[in-house]
């Protein structure tokens, strides 16, 4: 079962009021008329499917572009 990740309330014609846990541990029980917000679970790729999406982005398989791509998304997945 997915665990909520945040909830919107309040609105007000224009937009909604959102809370998560930035907003401490006891966020999911602070509002009581509210919408809970949930991430979609992702889905696990077979070994084929990433091989293909690698190919069709970066060409033939290389196992050093595989890591130096590994690390720039954690970076860039650091930075956001």
């Amino acid at each position: 079962m997915n665990m909520p990740v945040a909830v919107r309330y309040d609105f007000d014609g224009h937009g909604y009021l959102y809370m998560d846990a930035g907003s401490g541990s006891d966020w999911a029980s602070r509002v009581k008329d509210c919408e809970f917000l949930y991430t979609h679970p992702m889905r696990e790729l077979t070994e084929s499917e990433i091989l293909e999406v690698w190919k069709e982005n970066y060409g033939d398989v290389n196992i050093i572009n595989f890591a130096r791509a590994i690390l720039k998304h954690q970076e860039v997945s650091k930075n956001e």
